[in-house]
This record gives C-alpha cells, sequence and structure tokens, in this order.
C-alpha cells in the first residue's frame, strides 16, 4: 500500500463531501491530528476505522486501499493485486518480526556473556594465601553479630570490625563479601585451614559434640561447628571468643555455673615423661606462691610469660595451685600483660553438687536435665553435663521407667529399642544434648511421673573384650 497516495485520496474524498478533518475526526471518534497525519502521508488510519472511514466517504475498501476511484471493469483485477499486495506485506512483516527477534535473542545472549565476564572480572575466585581480621577495640563492647547465611550455614563475627581473604597477588576480599559472591567456599576455607595446622601455623581443637573444630593463632579463633544434631556454623572472632561465649555456640546453651580466674606466670614447662599429651608446668602466682601441675600440651604456655586461668570447680578445697588443678575443671588460659596490681585472682566459686538424686545416678559430677519447653508425651530433649575431663562417653540408649506408688518399674515397650553404635563424648565446656523420642517404642506417655536412663561409658575401659560395664544416671518427669 502506497501510505502517501491513500493520504491524498482520504483528503480529496473528505473535501467532495465537505467535511472538515475535525468534521471527520469526530464521526470517528478520533483526532484532528490523527487525521492530519494520515493525508500528509504519515501514517495508514487503523484497519478497525476502514469500513466505518469508506461508508462515510462513500468508497470501497479496494478504492481505500489502492487510493484511487476504481471502474467497474477493473475491480476484480484491483481486488486481486490488493489481495496480492497483503499478502507479500504479512510474509515481509512476518520476515522482519523474525529478524527483530533474532537480534533481540542475539542482544540478550551478548549481553548475558557480557554481564557473565563483566561478574567474573568483580569476583574472581580467590586463591587463598592469607586469612587475617582486624580486632574491635580493647574498650569496644563485644556482641555476637550474624554476617551472612550461606548453603543452611550462619556465619558469626565475634569481637572484630572484619575479616578479610588475601590470595598470592596481596589481593584482599571481605570474608562476607567472598562467601557471598562464591569466590570462597566455607569448606574451601576450612581445607586451608587444615593445611595451616599442618605447617603448625595454626592450632587446632575438636570439641566433643560431634566434630566441632576450633582453629587458633595469635588473636584470631576460627570455629566450624559440626554438632550430632546437625549445626555447621562458622564463627569467626578474637581470642576472647570462646571465653566469652560461655559456651553459647553451635547450637548449645549458654553455661550455667559459674567459673573463676587466676593469673599465674608460668616458670617452666617440659614434656611429662609417662604421657607426651601432657606438659609438667610450674606456675607462680604474683605472691610469689609456685605450684608444679600437669597441662595438656595443646595449651602452648610460653615460659616467661603471664597468663588468666579459668576454672569450674565443685569442691571445697584448701586454696593451693595444685588442689585447684587437682580439684577443678581447668577450662582454658589466655594471655594477659596486665601489671601485677591487675591481674584477676577471683576467689574460688563453688558450684552446686551436680548429683541430682536420682538413685541411678552414680556417677560423680554427671547430671541430666530436660532441656525447657522441649518436652512433650512423646519425646525430649536433654542435656548432660559432664564435668570429668572427658572421662566417659554416651550413645543413643535409654530406657523409660514410671513410677507407682514409691517404686519405679521399667516400662515394656511395645518395639524393641534399636540404638547406634556411635558413641559421644561432651564438649570442651563439659555438655552434650541428645534428643530422645520414644514415641515408636512407648508410644504418647500418659499422665503420671517418668524417669528416662541412661548409660555411660568409662573411656579408661574400652574397647571391652566382652561387654562393657554401664553407669546409669536418670532425669525424672511429669505428664500432665
Amino acid at each position: 500500500m502506497d501510505q502517501e497516495k491513500i493520504g491524498k485520496f482520504i483528503a480529496e474524498c473528505r473535501k467532495k463531501k465537505n467535511l472538515t478533518q475535525q468534521e471527520l475526526a469526530d464521526e470517528l471518534g478520533i483526532t484532528d491530528r490523527a487525521v492530519s497525519h494520515w493525508e500528509n502521508g504519515r501514517s495508514l488510519p487503523d484497519i478497525s476505522l476502514f469500513q466505518q472511514l469508506c461508508d462515510i466517504l462513500n468508497i470501497s475498501i479496494n478504492e481505500l486501499i489502492c487510493g484511487e476511484r476504481i471502474s467497474e471493469d477493473k475491480l476484480i483485477k484491483k481486488s486481486d493485486e490488493n489481495i496480492i499486495n497483503t499478502l507479500e506485506d504479512k510474509i515481509k512483516q512476518k520476515k522482519k518480526a523474525n529478524s527483530i527477534i533474532i537480534s533481540l535473542v542475539l542482544g540478550i545472549i551478548f549481553l548475558f556473556i557480557v554481564l557473565l565476564l563483566s561478574t567474573r572480572i568483580t569476583y574472581p575466585k580467590i586463591n587463598l594465601f592469607n586469612f587475617t581480621i582486624q580486632s574491635l577495640p580493647s574498650d569496644a563492647i563485644y556482641k555476637l553479630n550474624k554476617q551472612l547465611s550461606i548453603d543452611q550455614r550462619n556465619v558469626y563475627y565475634y569481637g572484630i570490625d572484619f575479616a578479610v581473604f588475601c590470595d598470592d597477588e596481596e589481593k584482599c576480599y571481605q570474608v562476607d563479601e567472598a562467601l557471598k559472591h562464591k569466590q570462597m567456599s566455607i569448606d574451601k576455607f576450612q581445607k586451608y585451614l587444615d593445611k595451616q595446622v599442618e605447617y603448625e601455623n595454626y592450632r587446632m581443637m575438636q570439641f566433643w559434640d560431634g566434630g566441632t573444630k576450633v582453629y587458633e593463632k595469635s588473636e584470631m579463633i576460627v570455629m566450624f561447628c559440626n554438632t550430632i544434631d546437625g549445626n555447621r556454623d562458622v564463627y569467626i572472632g578474637n581470642d576472647e571468643m570462646l571465653n566469652n561465649l560461655q559456651g553459647e555456640y553451635c547450637g548449645h546453651s549458654k553455661n550455667q555455673d559459674k567459673s573463676y580466674i587466676r593469673t599465674y606466670k608460668v616458670i617452666s614447662t617440659t614434656i611429662n615423661s609417662n604421657d607426651e599429651e601432657f606438659n609438667d608446668v610450674t606456675l607462680e602466682q604474683n605472691d610469689g606462691t609456685r605450684g608444679k601441675v600437669l597441662i595438656n600440651n595443646s595449651y602452648s604456655l610460653i615460659p616467661g610469660h603471664t597468663y588468666e586461668f579459668s576454672f569450674l570447680t565443685f569442691d571445697h578445697f584448701n586454696d593451693t595451685i595444685e588442689n585447684i588443678f587437682n580439684h577443678s575443671t581447668f577450662l582454658n588460659a589466655v594471655e594477659t600483660l596486665k601489671e601485677p596490681a591487675e591481674q584477676i585472682n577471683e576467689k574460688i566459686i563453688v558450684n552446686d553438687d551436680l548429683d541430682n538424686g536420682s538413685e541411678l545416678n552414680e556417677l560423680e559430677h554427671v547430671k541430666m536435665d530436660i532441656v525447657n519447653g522441649t518436652l512433650t508425651p512423646t519425646s525430649t530433649r536433654v542435656r548432660i553435663t559432664d564435668l570429668t575431663n572427658g572421662k566417659y562417653s554416651y550413645g543413643s540408649d535409654f530406657r523409660i521407667d514410671k513410677k507407682d506408688g514409691d517404686k519405679w518399674g521399667e516400662l515394656k515397650p511395645k518395639e524393641p529399642l534399636l540404638f547406634t553404635d556411635i558413641a559421644y563424648g561432651p564438649d570442651r565446656n563439659g555438655y552434650i544434648e541428645l534428643n530422645i523420642n520414644w514415641e515408636r517404642s512407648y508410644g504418647k506417655l500418659a499422665k503420671g511421673r517418668y524417669r528416662i536412663v541412661k548409660s555411660a561409658l568409662m573411656n579408661s575401659e574400652t574397647p571391652c573384650e566382652n561387654e562393657c560395664k554401664n553407669y546409669y544416671f536418670s532425669v525424672e518427669f511429669d505428664i500432665d
């Protein structure tokens, strides 16, 4: 269709009808500007207006498309030409549309490639060469801050302003941003630290909570949680993180017992002749009193340096260096530069005896509690507190007893109780939490007084030739 020819034809027919552009526009329900665009060849009428426009101008649609009057003898020929032209226009439009679609697809692909390359340039993979932190000022308030969640794991900072990964070209990247943009994975970060332990650049400790690992170097600590309950969080902090969190990490609850701190100067340290994992260490208080104690060599104590030692105790004893180490649980040692007058020498804090009064509890300094808010008629979560420095291990076995009057009787299970052979030890702070579900074996418990009975294995007695000796202990509860 000749757009300019059609426009002139519309103008000619309008004038013959003695219509202004505005009058024609009003009858069609459009603006006079649209009519002006047609007549000047800038655009064509919308196809939906063809019939109405032709009726007003007293012309046929074929004449409108041709842009001229058509005699009857040429009508059929012009109709055929219009049909052919319309088909050709559709083919051309289809080709044009396909061309536009192809161009758009190619453009999108090109843009995606550019963005991908730009991302790789902006967020390159890190060949980890060094890891470091920036601690907060000593007078700052230390808080546990969640930095991000990634791969169903939370990453926390404690007592630090930031942590960075650096590559072999000395380019450094913020840890949280690098993890977020997949420049470094948590697993690769841990493998790097494992290598550093092999090179003796870091010291590594493992908790008895399923496999949590703690990496220490100078004034920084990195902890990768790996608990029996599936916690895989990561904690990055300064050297005060573990002491200050007091066990409140990796899904564990904060310690309920109070510890105390004593400041000692290390006079000498030598490997113990009977056990190479321990050192004979001579310590001196600020009043000049000395004592010789046995300390695990995982604590790198340097002669001539002064440390703050933290302890937990449940016994009463005479206040000497030897007695403190013999009757208390040694928690940690942190180097200090404080002057003697500023050093911490707290009184011995004796916590309540852990014996819960159960007739089955044959273990000294071991107890079991129901975790608040977890008890239901079919299950609960228990917390075992063991401050025997890893004397016992605990499995998944248990039984349920019910109290009838003054006597306890073992409930008969509907199905045999099956347990795994895996045994777990408490974490460094003496705690282990376990989920106990008795629905399958005992069903839903009715109202009454019950107790969960568990056993412990003494590590010094394992492996056992035939059957290990079990030490039983329990916790009582009520179903209302």
